[in-house]
């Protein structure tokens, strides 16, 4: 069983009828499945599916279904513009990393077995190396596996120590990788060259911090799904150098916040459950974008670079 299996128990609200613009209206952009900076990809659990929304007109488009694609969680894209998905339990069952090809959907098998238990989320680092979060990898302590998006090598990044379920990674500008860890309750900082690991936050409004986004400031945001009242979530953001925390936004439209990245306007584009919400940083102020016939169940998101 995977750890997106506790997304079960939140199947409580109806959709979402309210339209309103995903990052912004322009003119100009036809309807087609084609892939521009500053769209939206998701990983769709419910769809086996990874899923565009272009950015001005929040048209959903499926890049890619089905295939390898089983239980996909992190998504990426890396410098060439490919997507790169971690999935679950791709590989009968074992989870492993698939590149997609965003013009033809076409699936590639690039890592597989290995370390790999359950694969959750992703990252890359600027020389193509993939970074996976693993909960369930080295008898269940889970920890960091780097993959090499030529050959598919695995190596163990960092393993034991503060782990107890890390699911979300992503890279801070200083090439440090920012882990959550959803069962310590912490945000978890690791040198990827050595491994070495170091509690940056803990505690306070952490009650399942699953995804995480780092701005080319520094900035980061970590979406928890039952953080402040009436266990509905929110996002928090988190001062890298004091691992203070402070609320961005809570309750509201949030059901189950599970992973964000940023837009270049600044915004957070979040996924909750069932669907997406846009949230100011500086305000907190919640948007919600049109709900798409083409979600199942949004899980992971990035942003076309």
């Amino acid at each position: 069983m995977t750890t997106v299996s506790n997304a079960d128990r939140v199947e409580r609200r109806a959709r979402w009828s309210i339209v309103v613009v995903l990052l912004a209206l322009t003119a100009g952009r036809s309807l087609a499945c084609t892939l521009h900076p500053g769209d939206v990809l998701l990983t769709d659990l419910g769809k086996q599916a990874v899923i565009a929304l272009d950015a001005q007109t929040g048209h959903a488009c499926v890049v890619s279904a089905g295939g390898l694609l089983t239980l996909p969680t992190g998504i990426a894209v890396n410098a060439a513009g490919q997507i790169l998905v971690a999935d679950a339990e791709a590989f009968d069952g074992k989870g492993g990393i698939i590149r997609i090809d965003p013009s033809s959907g076409a699936q590639h098998a690039v890592s597989q077995d290995g370390y790999f238990v359950d694969p959750q989320s992703i990252t890359v680092a600027r020389n193509g190396t993939i970074f996976v979060a693993d909960p369930n990898a080295f008898d269940g302590n889970g920890g960091v596996i780097a993959v090499n998006p030529v050959n598919g090598r695995q190596k163990v990044v960092s393993s034991g120590g503060t782990f107890v379920q890390p699911v979300g990674i992503a890279l801070a500008p200083d090439g440090r990788l920012v882990v959550t860890d959803r069962e310590a309750l912490a945000l978890i900082g690791v040198n990827k060259a050595t491994g070495s690991q170091k509690t940056l936050s803990a505690g306070g409004s952490f009650a399942n911090p699953i995804g995480i986004a780092v701005s080319g400031a520094g900035d980061i945001f970590v979406a928890d799904a039952d953080a402040f009242d009436d266990y509905d979530g929110g996002i928090i953001q988190v001062d890298a150098s004091t691992g203070a925390q402070r609320t961005v936004s809570s309750g509201g439209s949030f059901n189950s916040p599970v992973a964000l990245a940023i837009a270049a306007s600044g915004q957070l584009v979040v996924v909750d459950y069932e669907g997406l919400i846009v949230v100011d940083p500086a305000t907190g102020a919640q948007s919600l974008s049109p709900w798409s016939e083409e979600f199942g169940r949004p899980w992971d998101i990035t942003i076309v670079p």
